[in-house]
C-alpha cells in the first residue's frame, strides 16, 4: 500500500484534497473541514466545486473513504449533485 492510499483520519485532511464520488469522478477540493475538536466529533466536509460554482456540504455518513490523497464519497456523481446542500 503506498502512502497515497494510507487512510487517515478528519483531522489530518488537508484544504485542496481532491473529493470524489463513487463512481470516480473528481467532484471538487477539499475547502474545510466540518467537527468540534473539542469532543472529537467529525460532522462533515465542506466541498469547493470550483470557479462560479457554491461550496457544498457534504455529511459525515456520505464520506466512504480518506487517505492522504484523496477523499471519497459513497454517492455516484449523479446523486451528489442532488444530496450535497449549498453552504
Amino acid at each position: 500500500m503506498s502512502e497515497a492510499e494510507t487512510p487517515i483520519a478528519w483531522a489530518a485532511l488537508e484544504k485542496g484534497t481532491p473529493i470524489y464520488s463513487s463512481d470516480g469522478v473528481e467532484l471538487g477540493k477539499l475547502a474545510d473541514v466540518v467537527a468540534d475538536e473539542q469532543k472529537d466529533i467529525f460532522s462533515g466536509l465542506t466541498l469547493d466545486p470550483g470557479l462560479f460554482k457554491h461550496e457544498r456540504f457534504v455529511p459525515a455518513e456520505l464520506v466512504a473513504d480518506m487517505t492522504t490523497a484523496r477523499v471519497t464519497l459513497s454517492v455516484s456523481s449523479a446523486d451528489a449533485e442532488h444530496r450535497l446542500e449549498r453552504s
